[in-house]
Parts: C-alpha cells; sequence; structure tokens
C-alpha cells in the first residue's frame, strides 16, 4: 500500500461487495394444495450416523433407540425419520407428536442433493474429471428417491438446473455448465504467492536497515533505497493477497448460505456437495465463515467438500519464518521477537493463515466438518469420493426436538447423543447456535449486546464518527453502495506494541428493508492495525478512515452502524436512511461526493470513485481547511445524446454559499464526452480552490442542466472550514 506525507493512512480500505437484497420466498407447489411443503414447528434437527465396532453402518434403529441431551438436558424427540437405506419404508417417518415435524407428500423426494462447484478456486484443467465424476455418479447412485440441483459460482451464484429428478436434464446440466468458460483465481493466487516467496528471500538476504529505514554500518544510500523498494513492492504483493483471499472467498461464503437457507424449510436428506480447491478468508470474514456454518446447521444441510484439484504433491516451499507444519510458525521453536515480525510488517500468526502446507484447504475442513460433512482430498477418483458421500447420505437418521430452553440467543448448545445398544458409535455434530429462525445472519454474543445498546449508543454516543453513503447506480436494477467513515485520532486509543502503534476497532453494521426488522445482511469485521511510525504520523495529521461497498437492489434501507474502540471503550452508533429509485429512466444523479483527498489510479483497478487515472476518497466529516483543494464528484445517468454529434451536453453550474449568501461567482462546466460503463454514466470530478474562505459553515449549489432534454437536477453538498 502506497503512503503519503499528504494523505492519511486508509488502515482498513475494503473494496467487499456485500450482497443484500431482499427476496420474496415462495412456496414450491406440486400438485394440489395439500402438496405443499410447510414448516410449523420451532425445531432442532440433527442427522445421525450410528456404527458397529466394525464401522459399518447400523441402518435398522427406532426413535425409541435413541436418547438426546440438550446441555445436558435430556430432549424429547419429535420427529424420527429412518435411513434411506433401511428397507422399511413404512417406518421411514415417524413422528412421536403427530403434527410437529415437517412432513413432506408421500411421493416428495426424502434426499436432496445440491451439487456445487466452486469455479473461483476450481482451474479449468481440472474440470475434466470433475464433469465425468458427477455424470457417473449422476447415471449409477440417483435413485426416485432423490431430488438433485446443480449450481456454480463465479461472481456469483449461478443455478445452472433447478431441482429435478430427471437424470437426463442433471446430466445435460452439467455438461453445459462445465463446457463454460470459468475464471479461478487459484492461479493468480499461486502467482502471488511465488512472488511474495520471492521478495521475502530479497528482503531477508539485503542489507540491515536501522528501524527499517535507516542504513545500517556499511550500508550505502543506493544499497539502502533498493532495500526500500524491496519492501515495498513485498508490501504491495501482500495487500494484493488480502484483498484476492476477500474476492475468492465471498462469494463461495455468500452461495454456501444462500443454498443452506433455501432448503431450510425443506424436508428430508439436505446435502450440499462442493467441489473446490480451496481458498483463505481473511480475518476481516471470519464472522462470515461462522456465520456460514451456523445458516448450514440450522437448515440441517450436511456439507461435503470434495478437492477438485485431485492429487497433490508436497509442501509448497517458503522463503518466509512458517515452518512446513502449519502450526510450526507460532511454537516455541522461534524466538518471541521471531515471531511477532516478519516481512513487510506481516505477523506470523497472520502468516500463518496465508502460508504453510495446504493452508487453502483449512475452511474446507472446517466448514464440512461443523455441518455434519467431511472433506475428501487428494484423488482423482471424483465419482468414488462421490460414492463415498452417497453411503453415508444413505446411512443417516434425522432426528428433531423443541428446545427445553425456548430463548434462541444465539449461544452455543452442546447436544450428546445416546444409542440404546452396546459397542456402537454415534457420529452427528457437538451443538448449534441457537439462531431464531426469523433471523437470516446470526450474530456472535458480543454482536447481540452491541445491537441491543443500539438506541443508547445513537443518543449517547462516546466517539465522534461521521458516516456517508454514496449510491451508484449498476447494473439489472442494483445499485453499488460505498459506506465510509472518519473518526478523528484524538478520539481513540492507541497502544504501542514494539516499534509500532496498535489501533483496534470494531465495526458492526446491518442492513434492513425499511419498516421491516428483518435483517439482511451485515458489515464491518474486526480490525487490529499495527502502524508503522509513519503511518501513526500520517493519521494524527489526518483521520481514520474506513470504507466497505455494498451492493444493494432498488429500493428503500435503513443502514445501522456500530463503531466500537477496543481499547477505551467509546463507541458510535448511527442509523442513515437509503433510498435507491425503481425507475432507472429519467435523468438523474448521484449524491454529490465531497473530497479532500486524490491520488493516481493504479493500473487496472476499477473503482466508483474514480475518473480516468484518478482516484478520490470521500470525506465524510466534510471538514477542509481554506489550503485545500474542494473536490466534488457525482455521476450523471441518462443524458440525452445528440444525433448531430452522438454526444451529450450537460452543463453543470457550482456555486459557492455561506449564511444564504454567494460567496463566489457561478462555475460553469459542460461534460460532452460520450457516457461510459456498462450502465452509461457522465462523470463530474472538478476541484474548487478554497483559498480566501473564513472559517465557518459552507454549501456547493450544484445545478445540472440536460440542454438537449431541458431537464434539471439540483442539489446541495454543506461543507465546514475549520481553521
Amino acid at each position: 500500500m502506497k503512503f503519503r506525507q499528504s494523505m492519511l493512512v486508509t488502515i482498513m480500505l475494503c473494496f467487499l461487495v456485500v450482497p443484500a437484497q431482499s427476496q420474496e420466498r415462495k412456496e414450491a407447489k406440486k400438485g394440489s394444495d395439500d402438496d405443499v411443503i410447510k414448516v410449523t414447528a420451532n425445531l432442532v434437527n440433527l442427522d445421525v450416523i450410528v456404527k458397529d465396532k466394525k464401522g459399518r453402518a447400523i441402518t435398522d434403529l427406532k426413535p425409541e433407540d435413541f436418547k438426546v441431551f440438550e446441555n445436558g438436558v435430556p430432549q424429547k424427540i419429535e420427529f424420527f425419520d429412518s435411513t434411506l437405506t433401511s428397507g422399511n419404508e413404512a417406518a421411514s417417518r415417524t413422528t412421536a407428536t403427530v403434527s410437529s415435524g415437517p412432513r413432506p407428500p408421500n411421493d416428495f423426494p426424502r434426499n436432496i442433493i445440491a451439487l456445487v462447484l466452486d469455479g473461483q478456486s476450481t482451474e479449468g484443467a481440472n474440470l475434466k474429471h470433475v464433469r465425468e465424476g458427477i455424470m457417473k455418479y449422476i447415471r449409477e447412485r440417483i435413485s426416485d428417491s432423490d431430488s438433485v440441483a446443480l449450481f456454480s459460482i463465479s461472481a456469483g451464484l449461478q443455478l445452472s438446473q433447478p431441482f429435478t429428478q430427471d437424470k437426463a436434464k442433471l446430466i445435460a446440466a452439467v455438461e453445459k455448465a462445465y463446457d463454460g468458460s470459468t475464471v479461478s483465481k487459484t492461479s493468480e493466487a499461486r502467482d502471488l504467492a511465488e512472488n511474495i516467496r520471492a521478495m521475502r528471500e530479497q528482503v531477508a538476504t539485503g542489507p540491515e536497515l536501522i528501524g527499517g529505514t535507516i542504513p545500517g554500518v556499511g550500508v550505502s544510500n543506493s544499497m539502502a533505497a533498493q532495500a526500500l523498494i524491496a519492501r515495498h513492492v513485498l508490501e504491495q504483493y501482500i495487500a494484493l493477497r488480502s484483498t484476492l483471499s476477500a474476492q475468492q472467498t465471498r462469494p463461495v461464503l455468500a452461495a454456501l448460505a444462500a443454498i443452506s437457507e433455501g432448503l431450510r424449510s425443506i424436508p428430508g436428506k439436505k446435502t450440499l456437495v462442493m467441489f473446490s480447491q480451496g481458498f483463505i478468508a481473511p480475518e476481516t470474514l471470519d464472522w462470515q465463515v461462522q456465520s456460514t456454518i451456523d445458516i448450514a446447521n440450522r437448515a440441517n444441510v450436511a456439507i461435503y467438500i470434495i478437492d477438485s484439484g485431485g492429487l497433490t504433491g508436497g509442501p509448497p516451499s517458503s522463503g518466509s519464518l512458517v515452518s512446513g507444519s502449519p502450526l510450526g510458525g507460532i511454537s516455541g521453536g522461534l524466538e518471541m521477537e521471531q515471531r511477532r515480525r516478519a516481512g513487510a510488517g506481516e505477523s506470523v500468526f497472520d502468516i500463518t493463515r496465508q502460508e504453510g502446507l495446504n493452508r487453502q484447504q483449512d475452511l474446507l475442513y472446517r466448514i464440512s466438518e461443523d455441518t455434519g460433512g467431511h472433506f475428501i482430498k487428494n484423488t482423482n477418483d471424483i465419482a468414488g469420493g462421490l460414492e463415498r458421500i452417497d453411503a453415508e447420505i444413505r446411512s443417516r437418521y434425522t432426528l428433531a426436538y423443541r428446545s427445553t430452553d425456548p430463548n434462541f440467543d444465539g449461544s452455543f448448545r452442546k447436544v450428546k447423543i445416546e444409542v440404546g445398544k452396546p459397542d456402537t458409535n454415534v457420529l452427528a455434530r457437538p451443538g448449534y447456535y441457537a439462531i431464531p429462525l426469523s433471523q437470516i445472519v446470526p450474530f456472535s454474543p458480543d454482536d447481540r449486546k452491541l445491537l441491543a445498546n443500539f438506541a443508547n449508543m445513537q443518543t449517547h454516543p462516546t466517539l465522534p464518527l461521521s458516516v456517508e453513503l454514496n449510491p451508484f447506480r449498476s447494473q439489472n436494477g442494483f445499485y453499488i453502495v460505498p459506506l465510509s467513515f472518519e473518526i478523528p485520532p484524538s478520539a481513540v486509543q492507541f497502544d504501542r506494541k514494539s516499534d509500532k502503534q496498535r489501533l483496534q476497532l470494531d465495526v458492526l453494521g446491518v442492513i434492513r428493508a425499511e419498516g421491516e426488522e428483518k435483517i439482511l445482511s451485515r458489515l464491518g469485521g474486526n480490525f487490529d492495525v499495527g502502524l508503522t511510525a509513519q503511518q501513526y504520523e500520517s493519521i494524527l495529521n489526518d483521520k481514520i478512515f474506513y470504507r466497505q461497498d455494498m451492493q444493494l437492489h432498488a429500493g428503500n434501507y435503513t443502514v445501522d452502524l456500530i463503531v466500537r474502540d477496543r481499547a477505551s471503550g467509546k463507541v458510535a452508533a448511527k442509523r442513515e436512511k437509503l433510498v435507491l429509485p425503481i425507475d432507472a429512466s429519467d435523468f438523474y444523479a448521484s449524491d454529490a461526493t465531497l473530497s479532500r483527498h486524490a491520488e493516481p489510479l493504479k493500473a487496472g483497478n476499477v473503482d466508483v470513485f474514480s475518473e480516468g487515472n484518478v482516484q478520490i476518497r470521500p470525506s465524510p466529516s466534510r471538514e477542509f481547511h481554506a489550503s485545500d483543494n474542494l473536490i466534488i464528484f457525482f455521476k450523471l445517468y441518462n443524458a440525452a445524446v445528440a444525433r448531430e454529434t452522438g454526444k451529450p451536453l450537460v452543463r453543470v453550474t457550482v456555486t459557492l454559499i455561506k449564511d444564504g449568501q454567494r460567496v463566489s461567482r457561478p462555475m460553469d462546466y459542460q461534460l460532452t464526452d460520450a457516457p461510459t460503463g456498462a450502465v452509461p454514466t457522465l462523470t463530474f470530478a472538478k476541484y474548487i480552490k478554497l483559498i480566501g474562505l473564513a472559517p465557518g459553515r459552507y454549501s456547493a449549489a450544484i445545478e445540472s442542466r440536460d440542454m438537449q432534454q431541458q431537464k434539471v437536477i439540483k442539489q446541495e453538498a454543506w461543507f465546514v472550514i475549520v481553521p
């Protein structure tokens, strides 16, 4: 990341897209209304496999053979579904209380399987054996009691074939889906890892720099400059790796959660099988990993994952301090100072998340094992892996009980299942998080405490916080909505750790449709940032800045944001209203964004706050000095194009006002370039000198006139000039 003395260090710039689209749920009908599946009881569902001492599945047990305990308290089994291989169809669905469990129509499939290709990680060379394995599985293992769907994940979730029992449709969908081009980020991640390894070796063998910047004894200025360049390049690679990890991980987690949530009301054995080469989630997505697991468990969807990379070789080489063992880098084998420090300021604790033996498979193990499934790796026999999964699926019992503790507060509850037969081994999830059925996005107990205290924090904030939402139209009725905020550095507490200043912020945002309590999505994360002396000095001279992008469908929303300084305990809460117009045909302007920071746009980057090769950073506090240039940025949509020139003509007039009086002459600008982008857009990005203006509150009156249609848009943007 590049730092400039004249700019704030953007310590937490997150270009993350958070889907938060409100969707109507439709009950699936099959035939008459009597076939509609309805879930009327708030039950805890668990899949259970019972094996004998030789490891063979036991498939002929009855409800009375099982006992269930939650946090040590006995529970009453209210619904029981035997295994698919029991051979006793009459006993396949037994309810202890006749109307308490989800009962499907008699001809509804009992085995629900979602096949998912992770195109974010699976490379093209591995698609052939994945495709062939799936088609063999469909031909040989799918029966009349099964309903199967095919999904794929690239930038988002695609449904290639809805749930069906028709093998021909499934095979055709597999051939079509897998013949399409899939863009995998795995090769890019591999190249980045190799570049980081090479740069670390260069830094490790380079000249000594005292404090990271001052030449040591016998080190010339030229050598020191080369060493500084190497460290800077390494920082760039590490920043790219973190961004790539988020881009690769977020769509996969969102897809798994969406499929699981969609299956929640469907009865039967529910299994999701994903084919993936693996991915690494940055720390900011840890909450989403756990949320995905919680959503799958609440829906009683077992997630199985097959390594689509097939057979692999030995452990990758690494020039970092991390050993071949995933935990070797944080063991007692290294000196404490070595464990705290590594190249480019990245701690070994952070490195172990990215580097070492098969680090990209850690999440695959966690997601599968924590949802009652398994991770199958190092095999080119995809069909064989599917057969192993299929045998386990058909050996599962499903138990449901209504918890004796009705307070679903998000806490973890341990579940123990006992079988009244000797020499048996019971395989089931160890417990679940008590998430209310009405809540789509799970939260930790600490998150819940913050949300419960939102009104008080909003009324009595102890942390100064400036928040801004800037919607920009995207494709197909969506908007990209960057959320940004600023905090004065004097308001937070920095803790010194070694040679760095440590800043700890907790950010929690929730998105709701206006007038609804249901939370559609969440934002933020827990940030622990170590600042160098240069970064710390830059922050003290400006603001702490945060940005995260959301993708929202047209509609009205409320966004609740909570920010807490962990060291001082100071908190702030803000509620913002967000109106995203549905009509996309009229001449329209986004709200004006004010800024005091601009820098060259990095090659290859695309950002909503850019024009040409320049990118701005919003200034939510809207505080400026008279020596600053006031940057005004907004986008115009649906400007008419002249027949003669093929170009629009939009005149923008800006006037600065203070206390109702003009303090500048009207400044006119003409926009005549052809609209650009997937949604044809004109961008206004100009700066105004503030020299000579006295401290106080001002507003910029902005008028945009489409000269072809003679349509006018007026808006005002306030700002403050501080001494």
